[in-house]
């Protein structure tokens, strides 16, 4: 079976922002997702370029998108949010 782009979100919604205290896909964090066979690419967007829980939100994105069934690699690339973005949250 392939992967979904809705098993991926739904595996996001997992992913607790350590500051924030809400979901990546509530706080809308996350820019895209991308699917080839195994391979799952996901895009977040942090608060700011220099968020000192990079780390850590990049580890809990690869533990619950990789534990996915399906998923045999994980990759998190990241940008930050505009100024607009982060008076929206």
């Amino acid at each position: 079976m392939a992967l979904t782009d809705e098993q991926i979100r739904e595996a996001l919604a997992r992913v607790i922002d350590p500051e924030l205290k809400q979901d990546l896909i509530a706080l809308d964090m996350i820019r895209g997702v991308t699917i080839d066979g195994g391979d799952v690419t996901v895009e977040v967007t942090l608060t700011i370029p220099g968020c000192p829980l990079k780390a850590t939100i990049n580890d809990d994105v690869v533990r619950e998108v990789g534990a996915v069934e399906g998923v045999e690699r994980v990759a998190v690339e990241f940008g930050s949010m505009s100024e607009e973005q982060r008076a929206a949250l």
